[in-house]
This record gives structure tokens, sequence and C-alpha cells, in this order.
């Protein structure tokens, strides 16, 4: 064993230590961040959506009350059925599972920033019956709930659409759960939203 061994091995370990530190505390401070991001935090649990107002794919205008199921309503907020290509696949899911969504008593619709011709077109293409609403008369519904992205500015293509998510509410219009993630192009799965459903 070459004789320099013996004295390298300490810094070596040294360094592995600290090394091993540094990932653990970026690590921690990655895991922190991300416990803190919460979606549409005005919106808590146990309150009420703010008031709906928006017309839907046949250009008939929706409120909560008449959204509403006998158990509640599932409303998925999403960002636009003709670009966004992980919005258009959830609402192929949402289709799917519509269903069962019905036979326990809840609704459900939509609502993105597209105006109502693309949603009657995307209605048609993936067979959606339920409301699917449009946010496009100056996006007042998003910013009530407080899900606006940030991140376009007025004039940009994109601006007007919500950061993604879930709500779950009973039949008069109170938060039971919320559903998202933080990285838009991942969206909760319906099981769960089902599995929280069959709860109430």
């Amino acid at each position: 064993m070459p004789a320099y061994l013996p004295v390298q091995l300490p810094l070596l370990l040294r360094f592995a230590c600290v090394a091993a530190t540094s990932f653990f505390c970026v690590f921690t401070a990655s895991v922190t961040l991300a416990q803190d991001w919460v979606w549409a935090p005005e919106l808590k649990v146990g309150t009420a959506l703010p008031p709906i107002e928006a017309k839907d794919q046949n250009g008939v205008t929706h409120t909560v009350p008449d959204l509403l199921g006998d158990k509640g309503l599932v409303l998925v907020m999403s960002r636009s059925y003709e670009w966004c290509p992980y919005c258009i696949r959830q609402l192929g899911q949402l289709v799917e599972v519509q269903a069962q969504f019905k036979e326990m008593g809840f609704h459900v619709a939509t609502m993105t920033y597209d105006p109502v011709d693309i949603l009657e077109i995307s209605s048609g293409d993936h067979e959606a019956t339920f409301p699917m609403l449009s946010d496009a008369d100056g996006y007042k519904n998003v910013m009530a709930m407080g899900i606006l992205n940030a991140q376009y500015e007025p004039g940009h293509r994109a601006y007007g659409i919500p950061y993604p998510g879930i709500f779950l509410l009973d039949s008069d219009g109170i938060i039971l759960a919320k559903f998202a993630e933080e990285d838009y192009k991942m969206r909760p799965d319906f099981s769960l939203v089902l599995e929280e459903a069959a709860k109430h």
C-alpha cells in the first residue's frame, strides 16, 4: 500500500463529510421550498369558492349554484384546451372518470381562458358533456380565486391562464379539498379526487 494513503485518507473522509453535509442541506432546503408552495393560497379548505359567472361551450352562463350536484362539484382549473398538451390529456382523463363522480353525486366542470368557440370544438373532439367554462372575459374568475399565472404580462399569448388545479366543493360551494402540483406539466391523478369525494 502506498505510504501517502494513511495521510490522505483523513482528508478524503473530511471532504466526503463536507460534501454529504452540503447535499443534505440543499436537499432539505428543496423539500422546505416545496412544502411552502400552496395552490390557491387565498382559498382555504372550509371556505366558499368565490362567485363564478362564465359561459360554457354552448354559450350558456353558469354560476356556482347551478353547477353543483347533490354532493357538490369537481371544478378543474386548466390552462388551455387549444394549445396545452397537459391540459388536453387531463381533459380526456376527466371524460373517462366523469361517470364515477356522477354516481357519487358530484357534478364536473372545467374552466380555462379559452374563448367559447374553442371550447365548443374541444368538447366535440373529446365528447365532453359537462360544462367547459370560459374565463376569457377579463379573466375575472381566475383573478378572484387568486390563481392567475403571474409569469405572463398583459399582451402575452398566455396571459390570463391560471395555475392549474382542482377544487372539490360540497353542495354549498364550500371547498372540501384542493389538488395541484407546482409543476404545471404534472396533474393530480383523478383517483385521488375520487378517493376524497367518496368520504363525503
